[in-house]
């Protein structure tokens, strides 16, 4: 599940994209994989048809190419075993990223995160894993600021999580890293004063060591006993809460599972995944369950 052959890394040339590449061609050296760099001209010229004939969606292309050729191989592994190939796509940025993560059939899409504007909509349309990689990741003066080996691995307990938790523990034995577990109990902000003042203490106790008894049921048997899996229970805000647990364990990378939204609830703000993206400097997984 964790095999990376195809890699889709969109790209605007913006410095927050470029903050991803090297996430993208790293994630694809493990496998001796592909990554497809793409570009989309978004729909201005439909809405602005007059300036259409001062385009040339091949001359597009060549600059595609040309920026494959020059920036893109300067990081690329010196064995070669990475191939990289540049499309230039025509319309709604989203749809048109969705449209190619499911045409190749690709294992992954390596997006930089704006606040999680396009990244989020590419996250709710395509089926395919997201890796959104903000730009804003402080600097820790570590030599190899790309190396994972810290995971945060968020889980609801849903029958279908099991499936983000089997992708999460397989990342761990690819980089032999160290995975934290987290659960977070979901509080409001009434509940969150009550608890301050000394009410619903045993209820949040009892809480706490019902979700510790279920992540100990949720970690493979192999990893049952292994010191660098470590589980936490929260309670607040899960969007927050995981950003706040993911900067203070200082996590390479965020995994977690995103559901099929409705209609209505994709026109709403503040799930989950937005307040996450917004708010975590972590690079962020999404699987879809």
């Amino acid at each position: 599940m964790s095999a990376f052959k195809k890699i889709l890394f969109p790209t605007d040339f913006s410095t927050n994209a470029d903050s991803a590449l090297t996430h993208a061609v790293r994630l694809a050296d493990l496998d001796s994989g592909e990554v497809i760099i793409q570009h989309v001209v978004s729909d201005f010229f439909e809405r602005h048809s007059h300036w259409a004939t001062l385009f040339d969606v091949h001359e597009l292309q060549k600059a595609l190419e040309n920026y494959v050729s020059s920036h893109v191989s300067t990081i690329l592994p010196k064995d070669g075993k990475v191939r990289v190939r540049g499309v230039v796509s025509q319309g709604r940025v989203a749809d048109e990223i969705s449209a190619l993560a499911e045409k190749e059939l690709v294992d992954l899409v390596v997006m930089g995160s704006a606040k999680g504007n396009v990244t989020n909509k590419v996250i709710r349309m395509t089926n395919r894993p997201v890796l959104a990689v903000s730009g804003r990741r402080p600097k820790t003066g570590d030599t190899d600021p790309h190396k994972i080996s810290r995971i945060l691995l968020t889980t609801d307990f849903s029958d279908h999580s099991k499936k983000v938790v089997e992708y999460a523990f397989e990342l761990k034995k690819a980089f032999n890293a160290a995975i934290y577990m987290l659960f977070v109990i979901e509080t409001s902000r009434a509940i969150e004063f009550a608890i301050r003042q000394g009410r619903f203490t045993d209820t949040i106790d009892k809480m706490r060591e019902w979700a510790t008894n279920q992540l100990l049921n949720l970690t493979p048997d192999e990893f049952a006993h292994d010191p660098k899996v470590v589980r936490i229970v929260e309670s607040g805000v899960p969007g927050d809460t995981i950003a706040d647990v993911a900067f203070e364990i200082g996590a390479d990378l965020t995994i977690l599972g995103t559901h099929e939204y409705g209609t209505i609830h994709k026109a709403m703000l503040g799930t989950t995944t937005d307040k996450l993206l917004a708010k975590s400097a972590t690079p962020v997984l999404t699987v879809k369950l």
